[in-house]
């Protein structure tokens, strides 16, 4: 389980949102002031808007992915 690093500051916390996406590959970036951009392993997966980024939001664009790619 991720948990915030006072060191890493707000990357840390990106990273718990993820939860359990985060160990299976996972990342969030913050780009600019309004938009996260979600990463599956080396490939950008979407964008978040940080207006709308709760944490199940987070979680539904994650298992969204993976079913898209169970689906090919």
């Amino acid at each position: 389980m991720a948990v915030y690093d006072k060191e890493q500051g707000l990357q840390s916390i990106l990273d718990a949102a993820l939860g359990e996406y985060q160990p299976i590959g996972f990342r969030l970036m913050e780009m600019g002031d309004h938009i996260l951009m979600l990463h599956y392993r080396d490939g950008m997966v979407g964008a978040i808007s940080l207006g709308g980024a709760t944490i199940p939001v987070i979680h539904e664009a994650c298992r969204e992915y993976l079913e898209s790619l169970n689906a090919s």
